[in-house]
């Protein structure tokens, strides 16, 4: 299970962009995610702006997106804080998507085309090598492609777009946190199921293949969250 170090300072050095905003953006989004700006961290606009020797505007609005995407929390006389990732907060991500996976999902079985189908497989396949050699981003990755793959089938771009967002806060707690032993190879059986229903166009046994899955998947994530922290002095 992996463990972060303290996160080290801000780099002054930001990322090209079509906008400083975006800049900004961009670049507070990367280490938040990767973990580099700790939960509960206070990050004050004259401060930013000072070290990216910007005016207070774009970096006023590049945290008013953070916020919009969940990643921060912005209140009155307070300033802007990294938002605390705890269990209920997981709980409350994968319950929306369940909701929003599984009904993708059903609406996608009758419309998956044999390519759709084959590239399921490619990406089941790619990660039994990521699992083989031990590759956890490699995993986080493919596990959101291949659920991406089934419910592009719907061509629902809004739902998906809440999901993108989603399965990007997922995917930083996973790569701090990792998958408790036996949990990947546990993935690739259910992953197999779902296709095998999938296959036959049966939406229903794809739903529940699916939402079990995801049940799976938080449970899975808080244990190892737990363990963690049952571990720290």
């Amino acid at each position: 299970m992996s463990v972060l170090a303290p996160s080290p300072p801000m780099p002054s050095a930001l990322p090209f962009g079509s906008t400083v905003y975006q800049r900004v953006h961009e670049h507070l989004r990367e280490e938040i995610l990767a973990g580099r700006i700790a939960p509960g961290t206070r990050l004050k606009i004259q401060d930013l702006a000072i070290r990216y020797g910007l005016s207070q505007m774009p970096v006023r609005e590049a945290l008013q997106q953070l916020q919009g995407e969940g990643l921060i929390v912005l209140a009155p006389n307070r300033g802007a804080t990294v938002r605390r990732m705890d269990a209920q907060f997981v709980r409350n991500i994968f319950a929306i998507r369940e909701a929003l996976e599984g009904f993708l999902t059903r609406q996608a079985a009758p419309l998956l085309d044999a390519a759709r189908l084959g590239a399921l497989r490619d990406i089941q396949a790619a990660m039994e090598q990521a699992r083989a050699r031990g590759d956890v981003p490699a995993t986080i990755r493919l596990n959101r492609s291949f659920h991406r793959t089934i419910e592009s089938a719907t061509g629902n771009d809004d739902a998906i777009r809440v999901l993108e967002l989603h399965s990007s806060l997922i995917g930083a707690l996973r790569t701090r946190f990792g998958y408790l032993e036996g949990r990947v190879e546990t993935v690739l059986r259910e992953h197999q199921a779902l296709i095998d229903a999938l296959a036959r166009g049966d939406a229903e046994a794809a739903g529940t293949i699916h939402d079990a899955h995801i049940r799976a998947a938080r449970d899975d994530l808080l244990a190892a969250m737990a363990a963690e922290e049952a571990t720290t002095p």
